[in-house]
């Protein structure tokens, strides 16, 4: 078993004028974020760094287009920090600049994983409260010549410093909050039912798991689309603590078998990880419902105050309390589809799929599809 660690340096901030001046950001900093975020927040400040706004080089989740024009914009420049202030993402995008050398490319940095050594020392600051992804060492890239995500792994893609803002959660969508914290949950699911999992950081899954749910039902229960923001600063320290705890342990088939839907089909990360979330613990149940299954059903019994029995139900219900779960057609998936993605899942997930609470074969991966389809 590998040993439990937490690499970024992780401080708590009000707002991020106190987080600049922490960090004295200046001239030599390059500030990686979007437009919308950096206007309203960061402009006024009178920093003096250089930015670099994602959004004029493609919209969406990262790809290997998208990520390739900006390794070119940078080619010409001189910088040292990479402050990334974002969601999934610019940090996506962050942790390959990191490690970059000049007039390198996407393709060029998968070739070579083993080998990859930090350029540019990384600051996060996350603006959602979902991806964790400020305490990993993966880049999650679409790769779109292959037609798959697949991710960048490398112990020098870990930031220097975690930054939590919770006013930086301030502004954030409805939608962007539903989908960024389901994927928090899950992250928390997966990584406390992985093999890979140990005592520490089941901890932080336990953790995250006591921060999101009951301020989900407080939320839902106060009828106001904003009522989530009463709650911001716990929504961000779970998404860290479910980073934590799936930097250690990894994610599972959830994650595996919803990469189709966001890089075929587009869907929003954590909206496909939904989808994805009751056919793929519905099979674990199905497969093997003794084991640590039912002590994770003790906890979320627990925490939503149901007989354990009811819990992983009331689980879903929850959850289709925060953002209602649609079937894969609901995305122009067709039938035929499915048996692709499941091929693709088996040939180019296995790095996921190793994290499962069970296995699952390339036939069994073709019935979660069908399930939810």
């Amino acid at each position: 078993m590998k040993a439990f660690q937490i690499v970024p340096g992780i401080a708590e901030y009000k707002e991020f004028s106190d987080f600049a001046k922490a960090a004295v950001l200046g001239t030599n900093d390059l500030i990686l974020t979007n437009e919308y975020i950096y206007n309203p927040t960061i402009a006024a400040l009178g920093l003096g760094c250089q930015t670099l706004f994602q959004e004029q080089y493609g919209a969406g989740e990262p790809t290997d287009v998208m990520v390739d024009a900006i390794l070119s914009e940078l080619s010409g420049k001189e910088f040292g920090r990479i402050v990334a202030v974002g969601g999934g993402t610019i940090i996506d995008i962050a942790k390959v600049l990191t490690v970059a050398k000049r007039g390198e490319k996407v393709d060029g940095l998968y070739d070579h994983m083993g080998n990859l050594e930090k350029v540019h020392p990384l600051i996060i600051v996350p603006t959602t409260c979902g991806t964790g992804s400020e305490v990993t060492n993966i880049s999650i890239i679409n790769r779109t010549t292959k037609g798959v995500k697949q991710g960048i792994v490398a112990p020098s893609m870990f930031a220097d410093q975690a930054a939590l803002i919770p006013g930086m959660l301030s502004s954030l969508p409805y939608g962007v909050y539903a989908t960024s914290s389901i994927d928090a949950m899950i992250h928390a699911v997966e990584s406390y039912l992985s093999p890979n999992a140990c005592p520490l950081s089941e901890i932080f899954s336990e953790q995250a798991l006591a921060l999101i749910l009951p301020c989900w039902k407080a939320a839902a229960d106060a009828g106001d689309k904003d009522a989530w923001k009463k709650y911001k600063a716990e929504f961000l320290r779970a998404s860290n603590y479910a980073g934590i705890a799936f930097g250690h342990a990894g994610c599972a088939a959830v994650h595996a078998l919803s990469y189709p839907l966001g890089g075929v089909h587009h869907v929003p990360h954590g909206e496909a990880n939904q989808v994805m979330f009751a056919p793929v613990m519905k099979k674990y149940v199905e497969k093997q419902p003794v084991g640590k299954l039912n002590r994770f059903e003790a906890m979320i019994a627990r925490l939503l105050g149901c007989y354990k029995d009811d819990a992983v139900e009331e689980l879903y219900a929850l959850m289709d309390r925060v953002l209602e779960r649609k079937p894969m057609r609901a995305y122009g998936v067709t039938e035929d589809e499915l048996p692709k993605y499941a091929d693709s899942v088996v040939e180019t997930q296995q790095r996921l799929l190793g994290n499962n609470y069970v296995p699952l074969t390339r036939d069994e991966i073709l019935s979660i599809y069908e399930s939810a389809f």
